[in-house]
């Protein structure tokens, strides 16, 4: 059936061209305009048309391989050979003769008229080539650059190097084994390099580096650098020619630049090499002092030799991924205490958000029992391994280049050693379940030992609801103002007068009831929560309170805190606390 209806969409698109005037015939696979990038891949087509259209600029051949699965998969529409070379370069063509007409990621062939769908595709594809001959679309090179420039590339190389705004020198270094099919990688720190290779067991060969000089450049188009010599007409900074003219003038047997320029919101990155002068002196020159406009016109007409970077720095690839860029500019860190089943989960969607300084504190280690709702498992629980160390391997391993120091005690004893240490980050968050270690850093906040804010996390029994309590150093209350007399939560959602603790046999340890499911939900609304409080920090402590599944809280046959009653599931309660006249710490 399916197959049916793929080869009548086809046919019938064939006659639809036709009758509307498109001078039409099969491409066979010895025409010398069959497009050579299909041929490996040509049994995914059904057919091969060849069209010759009449515009208003000139008589063009285009060739359209009408996919299997057509009209659900788009035509591929190329250039005959002879347009090509007479044509190309011009925006949205590809240099295997490929015109880019829609993006199938968020566009649909209309699959009722796959006549009228594929003939608005050529129209498409005309204008394309028209606007291209007269230049009408130039501007649109710069949207599309890294395609072009990466035609052709001598190299490619990775990169954890972030865009920045002036010059600098950078180091190539070769790696031990290919990461992502390639060897080489760029980095403005060896250090921070070592870290971030360490999940993939990946070192650098040797202590050399290649040194390359980073530029960064204001205004830009790729038409203008086809030669060395045009490196003179792109910068027009005096202070940038001179570190180049600097870097040009140290006897190398090849020089790289890489360069970025800022396109709608985000940096390009891009580099090329020249050959270098080591040994070639210049008359009337003495050594290493030879102006930019002579070594550049030696010889003047040499093409560039291009250079493909891929970027896996923080920058690129959080906001590529959705993440705030103002988080990851400020470069935020965040202190971690708990690195149980709500603290684990938690850090994990802390890194996914951009945050890479993290602090790890836990006494604990891991054991089987802990792994159905934490983020590590059986393997990490297999060798006793610390929580805050399986817990950091996790997140690195994810994360390279991730900063995270840990540390296997009781927080009490790190802050009876240091109590300004947690001062250093950004924001101290707190998921350990202990009210008395609560209470104790409550006390320090309002001492004003702790500077930084802090953010208590926990989640209510059998996952009916979850609190963030945002205390402000300053203003607001404290942590000790939402409890009272007799030590009960006073939001709390389930009942105070029912007990949810669960107890193994044998004098063991005493647990919380709640799923993962659960607890992962409300890590990856709390990270949020964070990422907003950390881009916008209230002026006031706050309290943030997730509700959970209460209709299923209330099926099991709980009670539910009568304040709740009215209140849908899943949405978020927000309450500004002010200091209670009765606290003991206020």
């Amino acid at each position: 059936m399916l197959r049916t209806f793929y080869i009548n969409a086809i046919q019938n698109t064939r006659k639809y061209l036709k009758e509307s005037g498109y001078d039409l015939e099969t491409c066979e696979k010895d025409d010398k305009d069959f497009p050579e990038i299909v041929r490996k891949t040509q049994a995914s087509y059904r057919e091969f048309w060849k069209i010759k259209i009449t515009g208003d600029l000139r008589v063009i051949t285009l060739v359209l391989a009408i996919p299997n699965t057509f009209p659900d998969t788009f035509p591929k529409i190329y250039f005959s050979e002879k347009d090509f070379q007479e044509i190309y370069p011009i925006p949205h063509l590809d240099q295997n003769g490929l015109i880019c007409t829609r993006d199938p990621e968020v566009a649909v062939l209309n699959d009722t008229k796959p006549g009228e769908a594929t003939k608005n595709l050529i129209e498409v594809a005309i204008k394309i080539v028209e606007s291209g001959i007269t230049k009408e679309n130039k501007a649109d090179y710069i949207e599309e650059f890294l395609a072009y420039w990466n035609e052709k590339v001598a190299n490619i190389f990775l990169s954890i190097f972030t865009p920045k705004d002036e010059v600098c020198y950078l180091q190539i270094f070769k790696l031990s084994k290919k990461l992502f099919g390639y060897n080489c990688i760029v980095t403005d720190s060896k250090v921070h390099l070592e870290e971030w290779l360490k999940p993939f067991a990946v070192t650098t060969t040797g202590d050399e580096a290649i040194m390359a000089l980073y530029l960064p450049i204001k205004r830009f188009s790729p038409y203008a650098l086809n030669t060395d010599y045009d490196l003179l007409t792109i910068i027009d900074d005096k202070n940038v020619k001179d570190s180049i003219m600097n870097y040009f003038n140290q006897d190398r047997l090849y020089y790289i630049l890489i360069a970025s320029f800022f396109l709608n919101g985000e940096s390009i990155l891009f580099g090329w090499r020249h050959k270098g002068w080591k040994n070639i002196t210049f008359k009337g020159f003495r050594k290493n002092h030879v102006p930019l406009n002579i070594r550049l016109s030696h010889p003047k007409e040499k093409p560039v030799t291009k250079i493909s970077l891929m970027r896996l720095d923080k920058e690129r690839i959080f906001v590529r991924g959705g993440t705030m860029p103002t988080l990851i500019k400020k470069d935020v860190s965040i202190a971690v205490l708990g690195c149980g089943s709500l603290g684990s989960f938690l850090t994990m969607s802390l890194a996914r958000c951009g945050i890479s300084k993290l602090l790890l504190v836990d006494k604990e280690c891991l054991s089987p029992e802990n792994t159905p709702r934490h983020l590590c498992g059986f393997l990490e629980a297999s060798c006793n391994m610390q929580k805050v160390e399986a817990v950091k391997k996790r997140v690195t391993e994810h994360f390279p280049g991730t900063k995270c120091n840990i540390f296997h005690a009781d927080i009490l004893e790190l802050l009876e050693k240091d109590e300004k240490v947690l001062n250093n980050y950004n924001m101290v968050i707190v998921a350990l379940g202990s009210r008395a270690v609560e209470r104790r850093i409550n006390y320090l906040l309002k001492k004003g030992l702790i500077n930084s804010p802090v953010l208590f996390l926990w989640v209510e029994p059998l996952g009916v609801g979850g609190h963030m309590l945002y205390i402000d150093p300053k203003n607001g209350g404290c942590y000790n103002c939402f409890f009272n007399e007799k030590g009960n939560f006073i939001y709390s959602m389930s009942s105070t007068s029912e007990s949810f603790q669960k107890r193994e046999s044998g004098c063991q340890s005493t647990f919380l009831p709640y799923s993962s499911l659960t607890v992962e939900q409300f890590a990856l609304v709390a990270s949020k929560i964070i990422s907003s409080l950390l881009d916008n920090r209230p002026n006031t402590s706050t309290l943030f309170t997730w509700l959970g599944d209460i209709e299923e809280f209330e099926k099991s046959g709980h009670k539910i805190n009568p304040a709740y009653d009215a209140q849908l599931p899943y949405r978020i309660i927000k309450k500004q606390i002010m200091r209670r006249e009765s606290c003991s710490v206020c």
